[in-house]
């Protein structure tokens, strides 16, 4: 066990989807846009089509500097991110495809050296030479992606992991080979509001211009219509039961559907636009396209992570980090039993004893149990929800925190340590709520520490007492 890190002024939740949604923007980008540069420059040598090297050298420029330099650093920071966040289930993925992990590293390597050789390369070596490195580039960036989205979908749907123990099944799991397929579908459709906005960059009398804005917004049209193919008669079909139910629950806000799917409309016509009327594309147009597929897929992987709870790794650890599922072939035993019976304060690192949970300055709690309670809803509440005012902003009067506990037992009227007590007894009755862990005394602590949090936030602020 871990400490829990709620986040400062956002939710650490937060900080993981921002930072791995423009990943991913920029991840997937390598990848198609190396298979896409591969298919020009062969016409541009098999076809003797010296100008789309135009093309390909300025791609290659921004695809070294946008999403190998910062794409990179993004990647640098999920580990960071997801790493305060959830430390266990990082931990938990690391022991279990260690040689995994290790594999994706060096396909990486592959791609950070490789888009440097072939960027100083143009005109430097052979077309065919060059050619050559364009296959290493795009081979490489596949081989990344299909190592990673292993791992990721191990997190959603482990298989047969639960029985036998082994990396490899979990890594070959039911969601393998169709988000695998999707997610590079889905990559053409980025990689042509790339293509756009590098082409449209390039002067107006640049021979090859109209040709590589068509050839790309097919590519994108491509590429959008199958992976919606896949994802109706693939992927959901793949999904587990527990999955679908949390898709139609409330832990999904409509507003996220309305900017997935609305960025997938305005993606496909903008595209259509684009093979349409190539004279009229701007670069303005384009890096618009780039934002709206920032939108859609800050969404799409909000909902990937959301169709999981309460878990990290589903079936196996909850998003607070506790292990509720023996797997005997790796000798894993689950931890709420005992934890019912001896409490999760003192029991667990980083959770003090109750003796040891200060309650005067600069905690400043009104009494010892409110003080034990604030620790436990920290452990049990705070992966997924805001549970004090570390995680909240104001703008413009208005309180924004990720799923509020105080607003969400507001709507509920529960707002007295009695009722928020009872509620907790029956939190698992929700598809994406596990079970209060802990004794009645810790239960009813965190009762008393949530009542106390909905009375701080209608407690009059410091700033608008001094303008009184």
């Amino acid at each position: 066990m871990y400490p829990v890190w709620e986040g400062l002024f956002i939710h650490s939740a937060m900080f993981v989807a921002i930072v791995s949604a423009f990943h991913v923007l920029a991840s997937h980008l390598t990848v198609a846009a190396a298979w896409f540069n591969l298919y020009l420059e062969r016409r541009a040598v098999y076809e003797n089509r010296p100008e789309l090297y135009v093309y390909l050298k300025r791609s290659a420029l921004g695809l070294l500097v946008f999403a190998y330099v910062f794409g990179a650093m993004a990647g640098v920071g999920i580990w960071q991110t997801t790493t305060a966040a959830n430390p266990r289930g990082i931990s938990t993925l690391i022991h279990n495809f260690v040689l995994y992990w290790g594999s994706e590293w060096y396909m990486f390597l592959i791609d950070v050296v490789g888009i440097i050789a072939y960027y100083y390369t143009f005109e430097r070596v052979s077309p065919r030479t060059h050619l050559r490195l364009a296959w290493i580039l795009a081979l490489g960036g596949t081989g990344t992606l299909a190592i990673i989205v292993g791992i990721l979908s191990f997190k959603l749907t482990p298989g047969l992991w639960f029985t036998t123990g082994e990396s490899l099944n979990g890594f070959f799991n039911p969601t393998f080979w169709p988000q695998l397929f999707m997610r590079f579908a889905l990559m053409f459709t980025i990689t042509a509001a790339w293509a756009l906005l590098i082409v449209t960059g390039l002067p107006k009398g640049y021979f090859a211009r109209e040709r590589i804005i068509r050839i790309a917004a097919v590519m994108g049209l491509g590429g959008l219509v199958v992976a919606l193919g896949i994802w109706f008669f693939w992927y959901y079909p793949a999904l587990p039961d527990h999955a679908k139910t949390i898709l139609r629950s409330p832990a999904i806000p409509p507003v996220t559907f309305t900017i997935i799917i609305g960025g997938l409309i305005a993606t496909f016509l903008g595209l259509l636009f684009a093979l349409a009327m190539p004279r009229r594309q701007h670069q303005i147009i384009a890096l618009g396209a780039m934002l709206v597929l920032f939108a859609a897929i800050f969404g799409a992987e909000r909902t990937r992570e959301v169709i999981r709870k309460p878990d990290i790794i589903a079936g196996y650890m909850s998003s607070n980090q506790l292990v509720f599922n023996d797997i005997p072939a790796r000798g894993v035993q689950r931890e709420e039993q005992q934890l019912n019976e001896t409490g999760m304060l003192g029991s667990l690192p980083f959770l003090p004893r109750p003796e040891m949970i200060s309650v005067g300055a600069p905690a400043g709690f009104p009494n010892h149990q409110v003080a034990m309670g604030r620790v436990l809803v920290i452990q049990q509440c705070a992966a997924c929800h805001n549970v004090s005012n570390q995680t909240a902003i104001t703008v413009f009067d208005q309180r924004l925190a990720l799923r509020s506990l105080a607003q969400l037992l507001e709507r509920r009227k529960m707002t007295t340590a009695p009722k928020i007590e009872t509620y907790l007894k029956g939190i698992g009755a929700f598809p994406y709520m596990h079970p209060f862990v802990g004794t009645p005394e810790e239960r009813a602590a965190m009762a008393l520490y949530l009542e106390y949090f909905i009375q701080q936030q209608h407690a009059p602020q410091p700033q608008a007492q001094a303008r009184r």
